[in-house]
């Protein structure tokens, strides 16, 4: 049930205004800090306050399958929105996605193609399915994310030629495509921006990236991973580090899982967008949580971006971690994020 706190919580966030910040100038920067500044938004705390110093990640697939699903959430009631299933065949697959949209908006010239996280060996398109049909009432076109074969047993690339499969079916009929993603699957996004430049399919007309994973074999110990950068309360440092900790072995987990036994270079720009060129991204938007083990590298790819002259923009929530987009209707920054992400399309 939504509460009052909840509400008045998502009307301050609304309220907010982009910032400068100097690390960033050439990106615009909005900040949503929570009124208790420094600290996780409760939902989350209670969700991390248990992880314990030098956690283990198990290295049972099943085990690790679990960890990617979302807790549930509140179920809301959408009733101008349709889904239904269906299946590309286009490059030879048969790949199965969810179709969203708005009654009176299937016809329409845009599309968001998503592509969900879960570290490309977990998750699900219905994963998402909640947040995106909040952004279905806000957006007038359609919504297509892609059921796209898993690791290890679908290695790289074939989840990426899933997702082109669904790409190369869309653009048939929508010229103006938006691609977007959460955690490994924005990851996947931007490879596959690259993949459809080159291939002369089609140029992307914007990115909306929730904290994307950019870099595969970065340095664990460099300053992309050194939460000693990130203010907090005293009282919470331990569990931030922890998470840290966790997000390290993942990092480890995530490549060896999606490149078993393959000799592949992890500078890739398709594998790393992190090392990408640039200019080949129009517009992009990036949002993350103060605490999410991913959020210094995503600041220094938006970075990279907005220096290059891409219309790039960074928006942060104060106290959340990674996934948050599991919390809408529990957390009013997840909720406030669709709405930025619908003001962007």
């Amino acid at each position: 049930m939504i509460t009052s706190n909840y509400l008045t919580e998502l009307n301050r966030l609304k309220r907010v205004e982009p910032v400068e910040v100097p690390r960033l100038e050439d990106v615009n920067m909005v900040i949503k800090d929570r009124v208790d500044a420094h600290s996780y938004e409760t939902n989350t705390w209670n969700d991390l306050k248990g992880v314990v110093d030098n956690p283990v990640l198990s290295n049972d697939l099943t085990v690790l399958r679990a960890g990617t699903e979302p807790a549930p959430i509140p179920e809301m009631q959408y009733p101008n929105i349709c889904v239904d299933s269906r299946y590309s065949y286009e490059l030879g697959r048969k790949v199965r996605y969810l179709r969203i949209f708005k009654k009176g908006c299937a016809n329409n010239d845009r599309a968001l193609i998503y592509i969900h996280g879960g570290a490309y060996y977990g998750g699900s398109a219905e994963d998402s399915l909640i947040p995106l049909r909040l952004l279905a009432t806000r957006f007038n076109g359609t919504i297509y994310t892609v059921d796209y074969g898993l690791a290890p047993e679908n290695p790289y690339p074939f989840g990426l030629w899933d997702c082109l499969s669904v790409l190369s079916l869309v653009v048939k009929t929508k010229h103006d495509i938006t691609l977007a993603g959460d955690s490994a699957g924005g990851s996947m996004a931007l490879g596959l921006s690259q993949l459809s430049h080159y291939m002369g399919i089609c140029d992307i007309s914007s990115q909306l990236l929730f904290y994307p994973t950019v870099i595969h074999g970065s340095d664990l110990n460099g300053g992309l991973w050194d939460d000693s950068r990130i203010p907090i309360i005293d009282e919470q440092r331990d569990v931030l580090h922890a998470s840290y900790e966790v997000f390290k072995q993942l990092d480890k987990k995530m490549t060896e899982l999606y490149l078993p036994e393959q000799d592949i270079d992890l500078t890739s720009p398709i594998l790393s967008p992190m090392y990408s060129d640039p200019s080949l991204y129009k517009k992009v938007t990036v949002l993350t949580g103060e605490y999410d083990p991913f959020r210094l590298q995503d600041e220094a790819f938006i970075e990279k971006l907005g220096m290059a002259g891409c219309d790039a923009t960074y928006i942060r929530y104060g106290g959340m971690s990674h996934a948050f987009l599991n919390l809408v209707g529990k957390a009013a920054a997840s909720e406030d994020a669709i709405y930025e992400c619908a003001k962007r399309l």
